[in-house]
This record gives C-alpha cells, structure tokens and sequence, in this order.
C-alpha cells in the first residue's frame, strides 16, 4: 500500500489556519493583498460567458499554451513553441506528471538539498528514490553552534558522485526553496551538460521566477528546447498570488508533450478552465507581478531588519536571500524542529522546521515574508518577546 505522509510545512499550516490567534510566517504563500483586482475582474467576465462550462482539453486551453509560448519567447529571446507547453495544475501538478511519466520502481532521483519537500514525496509516490545531496558549504558551517558564514551552493561534483544508473531526475528550484540561493547559468549548463551525457533529465522548478533581489538570476526559458534533457516548471501560485486557482505550466521537449497529457487526463480529465483563462490574461499584465514582486522585496527588508536583534543576541543568523520568499534562520540546534514546535505553541508562530526540507536543514528554521509588513513585524516581535 502506498503510504505518502503529510508534508511538515502542511502540518504547521494545518495549526496555524485553526485559530486566529496565530501569525502565519509558515506556507510559501504570497498574502499579500491576494489575487489583482484586475484578475478578479477579467474572470467575472469569462464567468458570463459559457467559455468555462464544459470540460477542457487534457493539453490545456490553447490560447494560453499559444499565449505562454508568445510571451515567454519575447521575454527570454528564445523560440518557445506552443507545442512544447502543457499547462498543468499549479506546479506542483507539473512535476507529477514528470514523475510518473519518467520514473519506475527503484528510480533515483538527485534533489540538492535543502530543499521544497514534495520532490521527495512525489519520488516516493513514483516507487522511486530520493537521494539528497547536501547544499552547504563544507566550509560554511563548522559546527552546529558555528552561527557565521552560512553558505549555500549546489556542487556539480557531489551531484556527479550521487549519480548511478538509476539515476533518472535531477530536480531543484531556481531561486531555490529554502535558501533563497539563486543558482548561476553557468551551473545550470554545466549539470544540463552530465545530463545529457548521463541521459538523464534536469528538472528546473522556477516557481519564484519573479522574486530575485539582484541581477544574478536567469531563467531556464532562455535556454529551452536547446536540450531534450531540460525542462522547466512555472507556476502562477506565486506571481499573481493564485495559490488557490491551482494554475501553472511546463516546458518540455515537443515528444513528451503528448504523453504528460495523457497522465494529465487519466490523473485530472482536464484543468479549471477558469483558472486557465485568469493565467492568459495574467501573462498580459506583467505590471501586476512588478507591483507583487516590489512589496515582497519590502517584506524581506523588514524581516531582515526585524531579525537583526535576534542575530545580534546569537539567537539566530542566515545568509540574505537572493531570491524567492524566505529567511533561513539557522540555530543553535542540532535539530530544530522542538524551538519551531514550542515557538508555535507558545509565541502562536507558525514557521516551518529546517529538517522538513532535508538533512541539512534540521537546524534552521524557515521564515516566509511574503506577508504585508506589519504582519511580519508582528510575528517577528513575538519572537523577540519569546528569546529576549
């Protein structure tokens, strides 16, 4: 019997949305004023309409694949075909159908870890293996009570000798989920270049795409299609804050396509067509992601200011992120999941434990400012009145 327990981050939340009296820094969602204003109102549009009332397509709508391709192709200088997109049910609905298209029993999958749980889970959910390869620095942390020079990379050479001939799917996200690590091209082309010498498939998760702080960040879609070992994942979850609408999409080679949508329509039948057409008209306004993308970059300055008092106590420290939603907030812990459990419990804080997202990351704890300030100046004070 297959047996998928709840991921950590879902239990946290599970907690936390019980009761009013907690302050979610926790779920990787952006709440943040929730979805424009001007999405809300094209789907009150499409609503009196019947585009939506029957089911879709197990390929997607083609306006938003042909839409995604348009767009995606201008924004990267690249030739993205619409037959090389399938929207798919958020991201994570992306990366499922990878799973199960490419993986057997006893499958292995490289995840460079810290990283977001539900590679793990889907692996295992495949009858596959998750095999972890550490993301720290060998010397970035000297010790667990070691609090200074916290880095993150991923290695090529620990990847090149995790790899065997089970080895199917290297899988990580760009920026990355905890760490805030911005992964260069230049790694990228290199991994993509064992890949292809391996035969095995580089899975890039860009569902932060849009959240980088510097001008360090490429995406994948510029170099798509170049390789038939590469694929890319997005997702609206994060960009036009539609978590809830269940809406994302990859970019494969064109011969996969046809086969990831047919697990899609066994697995789904079709997507929400509302939610495909909200993501089409999405794709046109990237003024709206400009407006999100700006008030979580103020969400991390006030986290990162909010912190610093803590830090300078030795209570925690972290390396500023580069990208994506997150503080990782290293301990004086081996494990952290009790501080994070007794902070819930006690401060009514929910944040997430480190070892929910590998190994390496049982003694940090992770923190989401994708929240508006004053939420995060709240949540941060009541860590302050539970230390200090």
């Amino acid at each position: 019997m297959l047996q998928i327990p709840l991921s950590g981050i879902k239990k946290i939340e599970e907690v936390v949305n019980s009761s009013n009296e907690y302050i979610s820094l926790s779920q990787g969602a952006l709440k943040i004023g929730g979805i424009p204003a001007p999405i809300k109102q094209f789907v009150k549009t499409i609503l009196d309409t019947t585009k939506t009332d029957s089911y879709g397509s197990s390929f997607g709508l083609r306006e938003l694949r042909e839409t995604i391709a348009q767009i995606q192709s201008a924004r990267y200088n690249n030739t993205i075909t619409p037959a090389q997109v399938l929207p798919t049910h958020g991201g994570i609905g992306a990366l499922s159908l990878v799973f199960l298209n490419q993986l057997e029993a006893g499958d292995e999958v490289i995840i460079p870890e810290p990283a977001y749980p539900s590679y793990a889970i889907l692996a295992q959910t495949a009858r596959a293996k998750a095999v972890f390869v550490s993301c720290l620095k060998d010397s970035g942390l000297k010790s667990t009570t070691d609090n200074s020079n916290i880095m993150w990379e991923i290695d090529i050479d620990k990847i090149k000798a995790a790899t065997t001939s089970k080895t199917k799917i290297i899988v990580f996200s760009n920026p990355t989920n905890p760490t805030g690590l911005v992964v260069p091209m230049s790694t990228i082309l290199e991994l993509l270049d064992w890949c292809e010498q391996k035969g095995i498939y580089l899975v890039v998760d860009e569902a932060y795409r849009d959240y980088f702080f510097d001008k360090s960040f490429e995406s994948v879609l510029s170099i798509v299609g170049k390789s038939e070992r590469l694929i890319s994942i997005s997702s609206f979850s994060k960009n036009m804050a539609m978590s809830g609408w269940r809406i994302g999409y990859l970019v494969a080679p064109e011969n996969m396509i046809p086969s990831l949508s047919g697990i899609q329509d066994a697995l789904l039948n079709c997507l929400n067509n509302t939610a495909q057409y909200a993501a089409m008209y999405a794709m046109t306004r990237p003024d709206l992601v400009q407006e999100l993308a700006e008030k979580v970059q103020a969400g991390k300055i006030a986290a990162v200011a909010c912190m610093q008092p803590l830090v300078d106590k030795g209570i925690f420290s972290f390396e500023v992120p580069k990208g994506g939603f997150f503080l990782f907030l290293k301990t004086d812990q081996k494990d952290a999941t009790d501080l994070c459990i007794s902070i819930l419990n006690k401060a009514k804080v929910g944040m997430i434990p480190g070892s929910t997202f590998g190994p390496s990351g049982k003694p940090f704890i992770r923190l989401c400012f994708a929240r508006d300030v004053e939420v995060i100046e709240a949540g941060i004070d009541r860590l302050k009145k539970y230390f200090l």
